[in-house]
């Protein structure tokens, strides 16, 4: 790693550290959820560090003793379905780095600090230190979420009730969905899949979730695909 290098990864760090304050709470929810559902302190822990998908995780703990293995498998992959759009916009950005690195960065690709390089780059950016700083940016969240979840498998029955940390998670999503809200194809999945979820409330086994966000991510790229003819 060159000086630059490192200056790079260090100054993602910083501009990461901010974003995982208010991933704290909905990590320490998505702990306690986790034991809750019947997972052992060790799965629970070891859930967080490789899937590494809070949105996912708790999506399908609700599922793990009331649904068939595929629509637990086929949630997880919808509520996923976002980093599809998230791909397309960072294709340009590391298209040209080898399959290791495309692969670690895919892997620790988090929605606060997609949102900040986004924003922080242009596509046609020739910056050739931007994936250390995306990195140092990911590998902050990554080390809290992880970090924060564990004091929710391993400490949560400790933590008092009326701390409400339940909508402490609702408003860390809603911190983290603002600064994303600046691309028209994300602006229109977000309306779409949130009016999708209104009206599909009541559909059983939170099909009506899956659903909405497959119509938000299908929103989003078709937005996506039309920009170039607009």
């Amino acid at each position: 790693m060159t000086p630059d290098q490192s200056k790079a990864l260090r100054e993602g760090v910083l501009a990461g550290a901010p974003l995982t304050l208010s991933g704290v709470p909905w990590g320490i929810v998505a702990g306690v959820a986790m034991t809750a559902a019947g997972l052992s302190d060790l799965q629970a822990a070891a859930m967080s560090a490789l899937v590494y998908s809070g949105a996912a995780q708790l999506a399908v703990l609700p599922l793990l003793s009331a649904a068939p293995l595929w629509i637990i498998f086929l949630t997880a992959l919808v509520v996923s379905l976002r980093y599809v759009i998230y791909s397309a916009l960072l294709a340009p950005h590391f298209e040209h780095l080898p399959p290791g690195w495309r692969v670690l960065l895919s892997f620790v690709t988090v929605d606060g600090i997609f949102a900040l390089f986004i924003t922080r780059y242009q596509a046609g950016d020739r910056d050739p230190r931007k994936h250390w700083f995306y990195l140092g940016g990911c590998l902050a969240v990554y080390a809290v979420w992880v970090s924060s979840t564990c004091v929710g498998v391993f400490a949560g029955s400790a933590i008092p009730a009326e701390w409400s940390l339940g909508f402490a998670a609702t408003l860390a999503l809603i911190a983290i969905l603002v600064p994303l809200l600046q691309d028209r194809a994300v602006v229109t999945g977000a309306l779409a899949a949130g009016a999708a979820s209104l009206i599909l409330i009541g559909a059983p086994l939170k099909l009506g979730l899956i659903a909405a966000i497959a119509i938000g991510v299908a929103a989003g790229l078709f937005t996506q695909w039309l920009k170039p003819a607009g």
